[in-house]
């Protein structure tokens, strides 16, 4: 497992608008699958399929905490406890570089390219099934 320590979340994913543009990537293949101008084997489709299904799966499990993410900690009531309650709130969830829009893009883009390889896959299958019943005809004008 990679080790974050000195390193934040944004730095490896980038900030919210990188993670828009990989969003519009994304719908972009999407787009693409849906009109057949995209493809994918079951293979690989198989594999690239696992692999975004991993890093939903660790992103799903940081998600679940979002809640408590999105609301102040209890840190104290003293002025000083509440100044680092609201900075803690504010630097999960107050500009696209946080934390909490970050992860939340990052799912919805890996949600869109699930989607998009799903399509894909079953071009796949549809246009090699078309194929097969295409090249069937030459085989039975030759019997």
């Amino acid at each position: 497992m990679a080790d974050w320590t000195d390193t934040g979340l944004t730095e490896v994913f980038g900030d919210r608008e990188q993670l828009r543009e990989m969003g519009d990537q994304a719908r972009h293949l999407l787009a693409e699958a849906k009109s057949g101008g995209w493809a994918v084997d079951e293979e690989t489709g198989t594999h690239l399929r696992n692999a975004i299904a991993q890093a939903e799966d660790r992103f799903s499990r940081i998600a679940i905490n979002i809640n408590r993410l999105r609301r102040k900690p209890n840190f104290g009531h003293d002025d000083y406890a509440q100044q680092a309650a609201a900075h803690f709130q504010a630097a999960m969830d107050s500009d696209q570089q946080s934390l909490i829009p970050v992860l939340e893009t990052m799912l919805e883009n890996l949600g869109t390219i699930r989607e998009a390889l799903d399509v894909a896959t079953k071009n796949y299958d549809a246009s090699n099934q078309v194929a097969t019943q295409y090249l069937g005809t030459f085989r039975d004008a030759e019997q």
